[in-house]
């Protein structure tokens, strides 16, 4: 699965709306910025958990974002 482009520009214009850089969300976000990083640039699909994480620092919602809902809906039925 790959995260579409609108997934990554919104992480990217959030990230941006509260000015923080790659290092300042990972810490926030409590994951490493070579996880930002990738996912940013659409090489890496996060685990929900971290999607999770993303949001809670960015202050957006997971569910609102179609990619991650679909990785949320993965992520129940692993469990």
């Amino acid at each position: 699965m790959e995260i579409g482009e609108r997934t990554i520009q919104t992480l990217r214009q959030a990230r941006a709306a509260r000015m923080l850089t790659v290092r300042a969300l990972a810490e926030a976000a409590n994951c490493s910025p070579h996880t930002v990083h990738e996912v940013e640039r659409g090489k890496r699909v996060p685990r929900f958990d971290t999607v999770r994480r993303l949001s809670a620092a960015l202050g957006v919602e997971p569910e609102g974002i179609a990619e991650f809902r679909r990785a949320l809906m993965i992520e129940e039925e692993r469990a």
